[in-house]
């Protein structure tokens, strides 16, 4: 069997859609899961990023950056899923 050559585009694409499949989960969790000390571990989320954008007023424009990651258990674990996905197929 001949050996493929993986790209570092289609790890970033199988980890990206982990981490969207992470969030898919977390709403679900959300709906269904009753809340209680499972639904803490499953549901907290860590915030990062910019907090309110930072806007750069020019004359013709105002232009608006930001980034804001939150970041739970459940999204980790798809990361890792696709990461998985990468290395085994």
């Amino acid at each position: 069997m001949a050996q493929v050559k993986k790209g570092i585009g289609l790890l970033l694409f199988l980890m990206f859609a982990g981490a969207i499949l992470g969030s898919v989960l977390t709403v679900i969790f959300d709906l269904f899961l009753p809340s209680g000390p499972l639904a803490h571990i499953f549901l907290a989320n860590i915030d990062f990023g910019t907090g309110r954008p930072v806007t750069l007023h020019l004359v013709l424009l105002d232009l608006a950056f930001g980034l804001n990651l939150h970041i739970n258990l459940l999204n980790i674990l798809g990361i890792f899923l696709g990461y998985y996905i990468y290395r085994n197929s």
